[in-house]
Parts: C-alpha cells; sequence; structure tokens
C-alpha cells in the first residue's frame, strides 16, 4: 500500500498537513464515484475505493474528510493510470454537466445565462448553498472583463492543488452553455494576488 497523502502531496504540490484540516461533504465523494462508474464501470470503482481503503457509498450532507477524497483521487491514478490533472480536470467537468445539473438545476439557472455572467456570480451561488451546507468550504472567484470575448478570473481557496478540478469545472460551463473557450494561466510571479490567475477567451454569443 502506498503512501497517498505523499503521493498525492508530490503529484499536486499539496501540502499533507493540510488535508487532514477541512471536511468535504459527501455529495462530492458521491460524485467522484459517479464519474468512475459512469466512464470505467462498478469493477474499476471497486478497485479504487479498495486501493484509497475508502467506503462504498456516502451520505451527500455529511462532512468527510478532504484526506479522504484526495485517497481516491491518488487510488484513481493508480488505477487507472493517467495523471491526476487529468482526473481532477475530468471530474470538474462531470461536476457541471451531471452533478450541478441535477442536484442545483434551478440554481445553475438562476445564476447566470452565460459563461460571464455565471462566473460573476460564482460567489453569490455559493453563499446560497451555504444555507443548507453551512460547513461549506467553498473557493472564491474574483472576475474581471478585459474586453469583449476575454477575462480576467482569480481563483481563491484553502485547498491546495484543485486548479486542474477548476479548468475542468470552466470547460464544463464551455460545454453547459455551448461557448468555446480558450484558458491562458498567468504566471505567479506576475500576480499580486494570492489567487491562481488566468485569462479566459470566450465565444461571445448573439
Amino acid at each position: 500500500m502506498i503512501d497517498f497523502l505523499a503521493f498525492i502531496s508530490h503529484n499536486l504540490n499539496i501540502n499533507p498537513n493540510q488535508v487532514r484540516t477541512v471536511n468535504m461533504y459527501g455529495l462530492v465523494n458521491k460524485a467522484v464515484k459517479g464519474l468512475v462508474l459512469e466512464q470505467f464501470g462498478e469493477e474499476t470503482w471497486q478497485k479504487i475505493r479498495e486501493t484509497a481503503q475508502a467506503p462504498d457509498d456516502y451520505v451527500a450532507m455529511q462532512g468527510y474528510d478532504d484526506a479522504l477524497t484526495y485517497r481516491l483521487v491518488g487510488a484513481a491514478v493508480e488505477v487507472l493510470g493517467v495523471p491526476a490533472e487529468q482526473i481532477l480536470h475530468a471530474f470538474g467537468e462531470y461536476w457541471v454537466l451531471k452533478t450541478a445539473a441535477i442536484h442545483y438545476a434551478d440554481m445553475m439557472s438562476s445564476t447566470g445565462s452565460n459563461l460571464f455572467v455565471f462566473l460573476q456570480n460564482l460567489d453569490a451561488m455559493h453563499s446560497r448553498i451555504k444555507v443548507s451546507m453551512p460547513n461549506l468550504n467553498p473557493p472564491s472567484f474574483r472576475v474581471k472583463s478585459l474586453g469583449d470575448g476575454l477575462l480576467q478570473v482569480d481563483y481563491f481557496s484553502s485547498r491546495e492543488g484543485l486548479l486542474p478540478f477548476v479548468v475542468g469545472l470552466i470547460h464544463g460551463l464551455s460545454k453547459h452553455f455551448d461557448q468555446a473557450v480558450e484558458i491562458e494561466h498567468i504566471d505567479p510571479k506576475l500576480n499580486p494576488l494570492p489567487s491562481k490567475r488566468m485569462k479566459i477567451k470566450y465565444q461571445v454569443k448573439a
């Protein structure tokens, strides 16, 4: 059995001690399971959860250690033989197109009718979700228009190593709104804020 916290720390540049300090709602782990079942089947899910020493199912509104979610990612890397970044990106798309579409359909619709407006309203959406999930510790997004079809997005989070997941979310939103995107990552040395900064070129719909 490999040390998954050390493995993930190496692959995603995560501080293992920080992984143990925050709780993730079971809805996230249920979505990880859903993605694996949909794309790889029951047998692969069982291999991943056994490798991660994780339960087979999760209570959506119950909190679980972040370490469990990271172990699932690390186990998926080992079982599937694909990079963690690729798994997190796929999970980001799945979260938008499947999980959010099912559990938060009305909220998705009310948050925005296009990519720009939706990204602008993400923090407000998270605030509304916290009414039913008081222990939620969501990321924060600062969105600035740089001109027609170009955005600057600053992503702030207490969780390390999840930028590929956020990029997957954005690509999922791109598909949801049928607006093609190109994402440029800004060198941290050029960013004065404690955030991950991206420039997003997106298709403006008439």
